[in-house]
């Protein structure tokens, strides 16, 4: 079965705490390493911080998937072409934060969404379900 959990908060470095207090309740259901929920920190974290660098943001909205095998994280409703860049893999490669985000999870996924885009960051559980 697949739980949805939507996470609203203000668009500041301030909210980071909220988000890993989730993140970390999430990655405990689904028995995560703590060097994978840490991944996934330092992930979300940059992110973040990219976004609110390059986006004139109100705040941040990330929906979390969780079923028995992985953790789904989307952060969206991005418009800045200047963040895409930073996320997307391209031809030529990938830099900076998008290696980062690709290193720390076991997929990262730019999704189009209307006239703006979406970032997707899975993490797939390393042990058998109990």
């Amino acid at each position: 079965m697949t739980e949805r959990i939507t996470l609203e908060v203000p668009a500041s470095l301030s909210a980071l705490p909220t988000v890993r207090l989730v993140l970390g309740g999430l990655g405990a259901r689904l028995d995560l390493s703590l060097d994978d929920v840490d991944d996934l920190f330092l992930a979300t974290d940059r992110l973040l911080e990219a976004a609110l660098g390059a986006e004139d943001l109100t705040d941040f909205r990330l929906v979390c998937l969780v079923d028995e095998s992985s953790l789904r994280i989307t952060a969206g409703g991005f418009r800045s072409q200047r963040l895409r860049d930073q996320v997307a893999d391209t031809p030529g490669g990938c830099i900076d934060l998008c290696l980062l985000l690709r290193r720390l999870a076991d997929e990262v996924v730019v999704e189009e969404d209307g006239d703006g885009f979406r970032v997707v960051i899975v993490k797939h559980r390393t042990k058998p379900a109990p």
